[in-house]
């Protein structure tokens, strides 16, 4: 599989792999960027129905090397978000499910659930070196990247948002806001998460005696997996 066009704009691919969260600026539905629910079943369902609503993109050697960058990294954030959907928030933090009994609440599951991505994101920093040089790398990627249903002055514009994003130092604060974005303005919610916060460490360890840190590695593992087999079938070597 050639991946050049993502070694050579790395950028665009870290841009494509924020892409999908671009509606949190927008304030677009989950729908028109992800390309799937949250019923998601099947990984791979928002690739393929992308391709299918938008079909300039699933030729890749169409596109110009930047562009194709932005595209497997715009797969791998779909992949990555129904990867954990199906195999970690369904089975374990779903409040529908009627057997889920990891969290005493809704609000509650919602909070573990998404205390673990975060987690993800905050030992994902140093693993990395720190985001300086992947900021630098997203510094004018969009500018090169055609993709006609994000339209270029809101991809410049996220582009912009990203950066300012990537160079904060993370904080548990983020869990906040998630949570606020959830419940729109909420007392009970928030107070629920400051009680979380305020507990810290020990709250975040309660979770990992539910959710072994092995249980997340293995997610990793086959998200990236996943991501592979997409790419190879964007590259038509499925």
């Amino acid at each position: 599989m050639d991946w050049g066009s993502a070694h050579d704009h790395v950028g665009s691919l870290y841009l494509g792999s924020t892409a999908p969260d671009i509606r949190a600026m927008t304030k677009w539905p989950r729908e028109q960027t992800h390309f799937a629910g949250l019923s998601v079943e099947e990984v791979g369902s928002g690739a393929r129905r992308m391709f299918e609503l938008h079909p300039e993109l699933a030729d890749p050697d169409s596109l110009t090397p930047a562009t194709r960058a932005f595209v497997l990294g715009y797969i791998s954030h779909l992949v990555a978000d129904e990867t954990w959907i199906t195999t970690m928030f369904r089975p374990h933090f779903d409040p529908q499910l009627e057997d889920q009994t990891i969290t005493s609440s809704a609000v509650e599951a919602h909070i573990w659930d998404r205390a673990l991505q975060l987690d993800m994101d905050r030992k994902s920093a140093p693993e990395m070196g720190g985001f300086a040089q992947a900021v630098e790398a997203i510094t004018g990627a969009g500018q090169e990247v055609e993709v006609s249903f994000l339209g270029a002055e809101v991809l410049l514009e996220w582009q912009e948002w990203v950066g300012r994003f990537m160079g904060l130092d993370f904080t548990w604060d983020r869990l906040k806001r998630a949570l606020n974005r959830m419940y729109r303005d909420d007392d009970d919610v928030q107070q629920a998460v400051d009680g979380f916060l305020e507990q810290m460490p020990q709250s975040l360890e309660r979770i990992y005696t539910k959710i072994p840190a092995e249980t997340v590695a293995a997610y990793q593992k086959q998200a990236l997996e996943q991501t592979v087999l997409q790419a190879r079938e964007f590259f038509g070597e499925a």
